[in-house]
């Protein structure tokens, strides 16, 4: 119990991002926590900030060494599917050339590195992908965030990628996906939630935790972290309403078939959690427990 008693220093990259603030919440009390300054000045949690290039492998370097960083948690990467489509330089950029950086800095200097990663990578409804098979990239996205996660493994092969989608309720500026769904509800504004594209999300504070157990058991590698069950966008906004007691009529099915306008995407990414739940020897991550653990404070 000794060890407790004084924190390791944990750097999050990507500060002012929904999951560093859901990230934070969860392991304040662990970790002495530092984020990188964020070009908008964003600091609502009041941690400590630092300012770097992080496409200079000898500043990130540096930095590392000069806090005693044991953990980077790296949160940054450009997620807007369309965007990414429409400038794919900017989107190999953050998604697949600075995790190189990041890892070549954190082999160098012995600092563990976590990497989130994405569920985008597959497409078949009939199956629940385990980290073994093979991809299936239909967009620019999905591409560079897997060219990412091989930079990662090769260049600090000690890291930790999850594979995951998360969601919960972040910072004012930040409205999540859950949060959009339950404003809508409230004010009763109908929006359409796709019927037939299914996902198994967690809570972004469980993937926090779950995270955190994987690091305590010293692992390393590829994980998918998930909840058990495999649901659609249009049931899992009915889940909510019904988790939070509010009415959900407003809240209508549609078809990703009949949205032309967006870039091609998945319409399954259902990600298998046993090599998950073998590690950190949790056998019930349902989704009716991923939604609860956000209504908590």
């Amino acid at each position: 119990m000794k060890s407790l008693k004084k924190k390791k220093n944990l750097l999050i990259l990507g500060g002012s991002s929904l999951l560093a603030y859901l990230w934070v919440q969860k392991v304040n009390h662990i970790y002495k926590i530092y984020i990188t300054k964020n070009k908008r000045c964003i600091n609502y949690m009041g941690l400590e900030e630092i300012e770097i290039d992080l496409f200079s492998i000898n500043q990130v370097q540096r930095i590392l060494e000069s806090y005693d960083i044991n953990i980077v948690l790296n949160c940054i990467g450009l997620t807007n599917i369309e965007v990414c489509e429409s400038n794919p330089k900017e989107a190999y950029r953050l998604n697949s050339h600075l995790p190189k950086i990041i890892a070549n800095a954190c082999f160098s200097t012995n600092t563990k590195l976590i990497h989130i990663s994405t569920d985008h990578l597959y497409d078949d409804q009939n199956i629940w992908h385990s980290e073994e098979d093979n991809v299936s990239l239909i967009n620019t996205y999905a591409k560079s965030k897997y060219e990412g996660e091989l930079e990662v493994l090769t260049y600090c092969p000690s890291s930790i990628v999850c594979r995951t989608n998360f969601f919960g309720y972040g910072p004012a500026h930040k409205i999540s996906f859950s949060e959009w769904i339950e404003e809508s509800a409230k004010n009763n504004k109908k929006i359409f939630l796709f019927n037939d594209v299914f996902f198994t999300p967690v809570s972004g504070k469980n993937l926090a935790i779950y995270a955190q157990k994987l690091l305590e058991n010293n692992l390393s590698g590829l994980y998918n972290i998930s909840s058990d069950n495999k649901i659609s966008k249009f049931d899992f906004g009915k889940l909510i309403c019904k988790k939070l007691n509010i009415p959900s009529f407003t809240i209508l099915p549609g078809s990703i078939e009949e949205r032309s306008d967006l870039v091609r995407r998945p319409k399954s990414m259902c990600l298998s959690n046993q090599k998950l739940t073998k590690a950190i020897n949790n056998k019930n991550l349902g989704i009716d427990m991923q939604i609860e653990s956000i209504l908590k404070n």
